[in-house]
């Protein structure tokens, strides 16, 4: 049975039309004149497809203000440009389905993203020293790996059956200010919970990064913030700031698409879904012919969007790099359009 919110949305195609205006500047010009949505699609890759700048994909449907969530693609919707009276326009043409049995796409490609996304956790040294700790491992072994269970002590969270592993706090400190800006946990696994039995539970590893022992503490894993309803946008006020690391397990110092950084602001300042722009840091330079130092703008090297806050700082995904980024590198809010 087809439901009746999808009956109004196909009236509304049919009748009128379910199109766009775009700017011509912001489409690709290689932009496809007709695209069918795909399984493994999401609406970043198709926003690839269509716009120089992805990330504002979400404008596109404000046009529509009657038609709940239009923003939601399901494989097989069709994305066609037109041009009418001069103008391109961007129309979609649903796929009749029966929504109880279709998903729609993510905002992000998660099977590339994901392995970061709970990787990482700024804590209180308290609550780390509270949670889940592993008491014992199998076949009284000292250290355990990938497919090995484990005993763990310690109140589970309700209806979270993923956590992750984690090894020693490490201090975060402002490298200009020095300022204390909270604990970051050392992610070195995932693991699974198989059965709870009083205080005891077990878990099976799934992944590890580093060899598992008793006394490794586990942490709830959250839920990926990058669902089908999630939006980008630029924060709403100016902002500066510091990119302070890379939160990849290499904690390399060049950074690139679909990688994990922190930036130096929290979440009074920056929320999930903010996109900030990246910049080289600005320097001193003397001019040749004159010997006078004159100070070199920054300059931009890509956008990245917030995806986790704490009390002061944020963890944020790259999603387009002209060049390298670098810990030391400034940010600021994403750009408008």
């Amino acid at each position: 049975m087809f439901t009746l919110g999808f009956r109004r949305l196909l009236l509304l195609v049919v009748v009128a039309g379910f199109s766009m205006m775009v700017q011509a500047t912001s489409l690709k010009v290689d932009a496809p004149k007709r695209y069918e949505v795909q399984r493994g699609d999401s609406l970043w890759s198709i926003a690839e497809r269509f716009l120089d700048d992805p990330w504002m994909w979400p404008h596109l449907w404000r046009a529509n203000p009657q038609v709940q969530n239009p923003h939601l693609l399901y494989p097989g919707d069709i994305i066609e440009l037109l041009q009418v009276d001069g103008r391109t326009v961007v129309q979609l043409r649903p796929r009749l389905r029966i929504m109880t049995l279709q998903e729609p796409i993510p905002f992000m490609p998660l099977e590339q993203v994901d392995a970061f996304l709970n990787r990482d956790v700024m804590i209180d040294r308290p609550d780390f020293e509270d949670a889940l700790y592993i008491v014992g491992l199998s076949e009284e072994r000292t250290l355990a790996g990938r497919g090995d269970q484990v005993q763990v002590l310690g109140s589970l969270t309700a209806g979270v059956t993923r956590y992750g592993i984690y090894r020693d706090l490490e201090e975060i400190r402002h490298p200009v200010t020095r300022q204390h800006l909270g604990f970051k946990a050392r992610a070195i696994g995932v693991a699974y919970l198989v059965s709870d039995e009083d205080r005891m539970a077990s878990f099976r590893i799934v992944e590890s990064q580093e060899e598992i022992r008793v006394g490794d503490r586990l942490l709830p894993f959250t839920d990926s913030p990058f669902d089908a309803g999630f939006q980008p946008r630029p924060p709403a006020v100016a902002l500066h700031g510091m990119v302070l690391r890379a939160l990849a397990a290499s904690e390399q110092q060049l950074i690139g698409p679909y990688q994990p950084i922190m930036l130096d602001l929290g979440s009074e300042q920056l929320q999930p879904g903010h996109m900030v722009e990246v910049l080289a840091p600005g320097r001193r330079v003397r001019n040749p012919q004159t010997g006078e130092v004159v100070f070199a703008a920054e300059n931009p090297r890509g956008l990245a969007m917030v995806y986790r806050t704490f009390d002061h700082v944020s963890f944020a995904l790259v999603l387009q790099s002209h060049q390298p980024m670098a810990p030391g590198d400034a940010f600021r809010q994403g750009p408008r359009r």
